[in-house]
Order: C-alpha cells, then structure tokens, then sequence
C-alpha cells in the first residue's frame, strides 16, 4: 500500500475508533483534507480501515462496531458516486461529491 494511502486509513481508523461521534463528519473530513483525490480511493480507505479494525479485535470488542461504521460510511461513497453517474454529474474528485451532497444531503447533515 503506498504511503499516500496508509496515511488515509491511519486517518480513517482514528475518527473510526475514538469514543465520540467523530466518525458522523469522517467522510466530509475526508473531502476536505484531501479534495483532488478520486471519490473511491477515499471509500477505499474506509473499507481498508475498517478491516483492520476488524482483523484486530475479537468479535466481543465493542471496538469492532467501529468496522462496521467504516464499511457502511464505504458503501455510501459508492453509492453517491453511482448516483452521480446515473445523472451525469462530474465525479473525478472527492471535493465533486460536495455538489451532489447538494441534492442529497445525508453525508451534509452526518
């Protein structure tokens, strides 16, 4: 994994892990810190986080619902991006997905 990438899961596991609602707004943090890059690559870093959280605890951990956010914050970035396509809309960057954040505002108001 390049280091560009590895320094996007550190990021990820971080707000994943932490006792307070920090992974609510992980996803606009992301778009903001690192707005050129593609769309997927941010959902990719979730999915990498999020199982390395899930490789590194037991069932029992309450930790291991913090895998569980990042896979489904992952999935919604696919989501959005696909719904992007489907309209037609510009979608090469993350800062992209603040346009149709527009239109649908879950992540907006996550």
């Amino acid at each position: 994994m390049s280091l560009r990438i590895e320094e996007r899961v550190a990021f990820a596991i971080e707000r994943l892990m932490r006792s307070d609602d920090a992974w609510r707004g992980l996803v606009r943090e992301m778009v903001d810190r690192w707005p050129d890059e593609a769309p997927l690559e941010l959902g990719f870093a979730l999915v990498s986080a999020a199982s390395a959280i899930e490789s590194s605890f037991t069932k029992s951990s309450p930790v291991r619902d913090a895998a569980m956010q990042g896979y489904r914050l992952a999935a919604l970035i696919s989501m959005d991006v696909y719904a992007m396509q489907l309209l037609d809309m510009k979608c090469d960057k993350a800062q992209d997905l603040i346009a149709y954040w527009d239109i649908d505002p879950f992540f907006a108001r996550l």
